[in-house]
């Protein structure tokens, strides 16, 4: 039955996000989706498709208060991975920087490792596996609309467009006179993370590679109040963060600014977007007329919606394309930011 089970789920759920690439990084343009209880057709972005291809599976409402359907077509059109534990009948669930579990028969759902209280279970009917779609959907960040009388379900998400790349306009600073090119970078250090006898983020790890080749001036944004070692309380101030639209203070002051033309942007990717500290540096720093080169790692989000906020925070820049990795990556991709860097011109 487990074996059954796995591979109905498998079916039944899409693939939300790998953790270690860029795979379905984005939503659809103008992503809409609807749904009726009772109909086993949905539409995406004005195209009618099958809810539940070829098995005429149609949505449920359960206590005449929460939708269970077969998800795998509705989260496919957001796009992403899924990973199944037969032994549990757990289903993990990824979509950018955002992670699922969801247990058959059980209330208790976790988002980003934080538990969760379910209206209604995860169950199996009638062979299909049918999982809570607002709470999937609005976990991943997508509005959620109801129509009572019509009994429509609609699930909407802006795009996240991507930065326009173009070739550098300003010559890459000399590796024995890389005045003119400032590395700027945050980046969170958490437990276990050392390199030699030096607790180091991901993200610093990056930038020391870029350091080493480029010979850039370095800038480190450090929090006024440091983040928590543990990744679980990170999370939960990096929410409220973002939920308050709030300005983390960081210390410290780059000399002579404007001397640089060229600024290598380091960050990690919380929950697809920026970090908010790097919103209080880019808005103290006024990047218009240099190039600004990303670099960021990640949980498995891609560049998630980084690449368009820093398109709105520095609207005068010119970009360049970026680097980014996994975070598990980072102490083994040196190889790899220096051949980006060699194709930068470095």
């Amino acid at each position: 039955m487990k074996k059954l089970i796995s591979i109905i789920i498998s079916a039944a759920i899409f693939c939300v996000l790998s953790s270690c690439g860029f795979a379905a990084e984005s939503t659809p343009a103008d992503f809409t989706m609807t749904m009726q209880i009772g109909n086993p057709i949905m539409t995406v972005n004005g195209t009618q498709q099958e809810i539940d291809p070829g098995r005429g599976t149609v949505p449920i409402l359960v206590n005449d208060a929460r939708t269970l359907l077969p998800v795998r077509a509705v989260i496919e059109a957001m796009g992403g991975t899924v990973e199944w534990d037969e032994n549990t009948d757990t289903a993990t669930l990824k979509y950018r920087s955002d992670i699922i579990n969801l247990t058959i028969d059980s209330t208790t759902a976790y988002l980003n490792d934080v538990a969760q209280t379910l209206d209604v279970a995860p169950a199996l009917i009638n062979d299909r596996t049918m999982l809570p779609i607002r709470f999937i959907a609005e976990s991943f960040k997508f509005n959620v609309g109801w129509d009572e009388n019509e009994q429509l379900i609609t699930i909407t998400k802006a795009t996240d467009e991507p930065v326009a790349t173009a070739a550098p306009t300003a010559t890459p600073a000399d590796k024995d006179s890389g005045n003119n090119v400032l590395i700027a970078y945050f980046s969170r250090a958490g437990e276990n993370w050392q390199v030699g006898n030096v607790e180091k983020g991901n993200t610093a790890v990056i930038a020391d590679y870029i350091s080493e080749k480029t010979n850039a001036d370095v800038f480190e944004i450090t929090p006024v109040d440091p983040y928590p070692e543990s990744y679980n309380e990170t999370l939960t101030r990096v929410q409220r963060e973002r939920d308050n639209n709030e300005r983390p203070e960081f210390n410290g002051e780059i000399e002579n600014f404007d001397q640089y033309d060229t600024v290598f942007l380091g960050y990690p990717i919380w929950y697809g977007g920026l970090p908010m500290i790097m919103y209080t540096f880019l808005e103290k720093y006024d990047m218009s007329g240099k190039t600004v080169i990303p670099f960021s790692t990640h949980g498995g989000s891609g560049w998630g919606s980084t690449r368009s906020e820093l398109s709105t925070l520095c609207p005068n820049a010119e970009f360049v394309d970026g680097f980014s990795t996994a975070g598990t990556n980072a102490r083994s991709a040196q190889d790899e930011v220096n051949s980006w860097l060699d194709g930068l011109g470095y």
